[in-house]
């Protein structure tokens, strides 16, 4: 399987006044097709923006962003809406910032660039929506949806376009194990049919339990806690408080 997503030495801070407050530092990962990687940290721990600086979305002051093999990393804004537009599937808790039915809100990545005809783009929608498990939402608007209706809605605008590379920004905090574990059997399904690979940001180890390697933050760094694609425990310098996964190969 293809590396659909590598990030090489990225550090970003923001400025917060007179000081530059550093959010991630040294930060290398990598994600290949078909493949679900989760980091794992606590509210403002650095997990949005690490999705955002993988989406292209922050570029980071230093290190190498690369998706599909493209470097992010000083590309024109031409280039990067396009890699955005056909690359890139981002699902957040945000929902959509304009007043649309789910059927247009799901669309609308298609529509951005006129890269798609009106037919693909409508049999696209319904494909997502169907796929997903809420088909009946695609007339409703986002308030009239449950809280586990707005994650599949999310999930579906992100798949969509059919994306090499599908980011999930702390999607299903809040909504019980078993729609965790519901949730996880989903990005499972979509990453070994849609044939992308996955990177989610999560807030516990529950939610990150099936993935195929587990990351947590400590301070603005990553360290590998578990790898289900390798017989080898990977040697790791443990967080403060935290327990060493036990390794064990998922079953093909």
């Amino acid at each position: 399987m293809g590396q659909v997503l590598r990030l090489d030495g990225v550090w970003k801070g923001f400025d917060r006044g007179r000081q530059r407050v550093s959010v991630l530092e040294d930060v290398s990962l990598t994600v290949a097709a078909e493949e679900i990687v989760a980091v794992v940290g606590t509210r403002d721990q650095g997990k949005t923006t690490l999705l955002k600086v993988a989406a292209g979305v922050e570029q980071p002051d230093r290190g190498s962003v690369r998706v599909g093999g493209v470097e992010l990393k000083g590309l024109k804004d031409r280039d990067l809406a396009q890699v955005l537009r056909t690359d890139i599937g981002l699902a957040s808790r945000d929902g959509p910032r304009i007043r649309a039915r789910m059927r247009d809100y799901v669309g609308l990545q298609l529509s951005a660039g006129r890269w798609l005809g009106r037919r693909e783009r409508r049999l696209r929608v319904a494909e997502a929506l169907e796929r997903l498990g809420v088909a009946e939402c695609a007339d409703m608007r986002w308030g009239e949806l449950s809280d586990w209706q707005q994650a599949r809605v999310e999930l579906a605008q992100a798949i969509a376009p059919r994306p090499r590379l599908l980011l999930v920004d702390d999607l299903i905090h809040g909504l019980g194990l078993g729609k965790t574990q519901e949730a996880n059997q989903l990005l499972r399904e979509l990453a070994d049919e849609v044939g992308c690979g996955v990177l989610i940001a999560v807030s516990d180890h529950t939610s990150a339990a099936p993935c195929d390697r587990v990351w947590q933050f400590d301070r603005h760094k990553l360290v590998l806690m578990a790898d289900h694609t390798s017989h080898q425990l990977p040697t790791i310098h443990r967080p403060r408080g935290v327990q060493r996964t036990v390794h064990v190969r998922r079953p093909c």
